[in-house]
């Protein structure tokens, strides 16, 4: 073998390794958009974004309601307790005793006023109803033109939701979960004194609730039927967010971890952020998840935990203040200093594919064996059926394609042909 010979065959080595590995893409996360706050040292917290993307809403103290190309751009005011419909066209705040709702350009619609001073909002998905609990215990609901609907007196609320299906409100409370109808007639009531649920989500059709707090996760049928609750970390959670059928459940907490549940309550992985997970978002698939920390860094993951990329900032990324668009391409993200619209590009379906399955069968219910069951008062009551859970199938790998073999077999002919 001769000298030219011996230093091409490393080249080949690397040439061939190139090209085997020429399927991984390099996914990023660019900045589309940087908003500053309106006031100086106020605030963004509590992100929100539309199915598409095309509108963004944060609270905290500098409400905000901007479009994807900032054409529309409105806020100010304080919106510590606040929300915006699904469809982007309506957002509802308070201020003392006052809940009001705002139209899509920021224009008052109508003002009305509670017993006590407003503790939380929330509004259906095209702003049908819209609910708010003052500190004195009093629910209320309106019609979007302002009519009085019904009202309810309970405990004290911690946070109030409304499913995306419109016809479901869930609270949670000092003294545990309450589910109601839109009119705020009672439909489940948890009869468990201090409770530990705080956090809220629903599926998409309104099947299956999710509520977590302390440590603990968990779950129930819309009728109040008990799925399973498991302690899920080390410290106290954070943030919660699940895909559109809830079989993808991930939870950032203090332990400095993100941690993804499927729907039957098992922890499927694990993953380390360094410091506190503040903040989760999942894209309706649950292809994409974002993740939020203290240290100021974005994760992006698929659903399997493996990170996709990451993107640091100057500050750490508010409580509870990411949000994914529905098809996982757009990513929104507050810090203490800025909000930033973010696009996520060089993922491929094989990079967003997971050799772990969460399964997306019917639930309704499902209980584990290692859970404790949580003392209920149903108004009607529900049968729990066993139902087996399916064996999750490993998802195969692609094979290298020939295209790129091809391009490696020729390179190495041509790196050790003999010189004539």
């Amino acid at each position: 073998m001769n000298l030219t010979t011996r230093i091409r065959l490393p080249v080949l080595v690397l040439v061939i390794a190139a090209c085997l590995t020429g399927t991984v893409s390099a996914a990023s996360l660019g900045i589309d958009w940087r908003q500053a706050p309106m006031l100086a040292d106020n605030v963004f917290s509590g992100v929100t974004i539309t199915p598409d993307a095309s509108k963004v809403f944060s609270g905290g103290s500098q409400l905000l309601v901007r479009t994807w190309d900032g054409d529309v751009h409105w806020g100010g005011q304080a919106g510590f307790i606040a929300d915006m419909s699904a469809d982007g066209n309506y957002v509802v705040t308070s201020s003392g005793k006052t809940v009001t709702l705002l139209n899509v350009s920021g224009i008052q619609v109508w003002p009305r006023n509670m017993d006590g001073a407003i503790k939380a909002v929330a509004v259906a998905p095209n702003a049908s109803f819209v609910i708010s609990v003052d500190d004195k215990g009093n629910y209320n609901s309106w019609a979007s033109n302002g009519d009085f609907i019904g009202r309810n007196k309970t405990d004290v609320v911690k946070q109030v939701a409304i499913a995306p299906s419109g016809d479901l409100v869930v609270a949670t409370t000092e003294a545990g979960i309450r589910f109601f109808t839109s009119s705020l007639e009672p439909v489940w009531t948890d009869s468990r004194a201090g409770s530990l649920d705080t956090y809220i989500v629903i599926s998409d059709d309104g099947s299956t609730v999710i509520t977590a707090g302390g440590s603990r996760v968990s779950s129930h049928t819309r009728k109040g039927a008990f799925n399973w609750q498991i302690d899920v970390s080390d410290a106290a959670i954070n943030d919660i967010a699940c895909s559109q059928d809830c079989s993808i459940i991930v939870v950032g907490s203090q332990d400095n971890t993100v941690r993804a549940i499927d729907r039957y309550g098992k922890v499927h992985w694990t993953y380390k952020t360094g410091q506190w997970a503040n903040a989760v978002s999942v894209s309706r698939s649950g292809s994409v998840i974002a993740v939020g920390a203290n240290d100021g860094t974005v994760f992006i993951l698929n659903n399997g935990g493996k990170l996709q990329t990451q993107r640091k900032f100057d500050s750490r990324i508010q409580p509870r203040s990411i949000a994914v668009s529905r098809d996982g391409s757009k990513v929104v993200a507050a810090d203490q200093y800025y909000l930033y619209g973010m696009s996520l590009s060089g993922i491929s379906p094989e990079e967003t594919a997971s050799d772990t399955v969460f399964v997306a069968a019917t639930l309704n219910p499902v209980r584990t064996a290692a859970t404790t069951v949580a003392t209920t008062v149903p108004v009607a009551e529900e049968t729990v059926q066993e139902t087996a859970i399916p064996t999750p199938t490993p998802t195969k790998q692609s094979p290298v394609g020939m295209w790129i073999i091809i391009p490696a077999v020729a390179g190495a002919l041509c790196l050790i042909r003999p010189e004539r």
